[in-house]
Parts: C-alpha cells; structure tokens; sequence
C-alpha cells in the first residue's frame, strides 16, 4: 500500500519543485516578441510558426518536444510541466497544435478582452493549463 502511495504522490512532488510563476514568466517573455509587456495576436502567429518547423501550419508532439527539449533538458519538472502542456493547448485533442490552438489560449488570456496579453493574464491562464499554483507569491 506504501508503495502505491508513493507512486502516486511522486509525480506530484516534482511539480513542487517548479518554479511556476518563473516558468510562467520565461515563457510569457519568450511570446512576447517586443518586450513591451504585452502579447498581441501577431507575436502568438510568430511564437506558432517558431515551433512549425516543418512549416506545415501545425505543431506536432514531436516538434514541440525538441523546442522544449533544447531548452530544457536539463531540469526534468520543468521539462515535464511543459511536456504535459502539449496536451492542455491542443484543444481538439488531434495531437497537434494549430494556429486555431493558438488563437484559442489567447482568447482564454485576454480576460479584459482588449486584444493584448499582459503578464498577469498570461500567469493566470498557465497555472490553468498546468494546474500548478505558485506558491508563497
């Protein structure tokens, strides 16, 4: 019974040692082309056609893993949060990611709807996708 506990509650306890608001920071940056500290629906078209790297106007599992892969590899919680967030953007559950995705996750950010992403809109809808609170932030 210990031993099922514990395999339960493994997976768990590596979230914990995710910095969620940092992730959530590193890629809201990595979106937000410009810098001026808000996405808009263009920098989420070149953010999209950075990880198409077939240019076949979707985002296969694979090619999603080898942009997180080369980012972060080397630190697995992280690696594995973002992995697990393929399967919460892909919203049609096709197993891959399309410009309509895309538009989708922007939508569910933009809570004030003024056609632009602020930090703490992209914060809130990442711990949505990766069920993951900050904790003591």
């Amino acid at each position: 019974m210990l031993l099922l506990t514990l395999l339960i509650a493994l997976p768990a306890l590596a979230f914990c040692q995710v910095d969620i608001q940092h992730l959530a920071d590193l890629q809201f940056n990595r979106f937000d082309v410009d810098q001026d500290g808000n996405i808009e629906p263009l920098e989420v078209a070149t953010y999209f056609r950075r990880f198409d790297t077939n240019q076949d106007q979707q985002i296969s599992r694979i090619e999603y893993n080898k942009e997180v892969d080369t980012h972060h590899a080397n630190d697995p919680p992280t690696h594995t949060v973002l992995l697990r967030l393929f399967d919460a953007l892909d919203y049609n559950n096709d197993s891959h990611l399309s410009q309509s995705d895309f538009d989708a996750l922007f939508i569910a950010a933009d809570a004030n709807k003024n056609h632009l992403v602020n930090q703490a809109e992209f914060r809130t809808v990442f711990y949505d996708l990766t069920g993951i609170l900050p904790v003591g932030k």
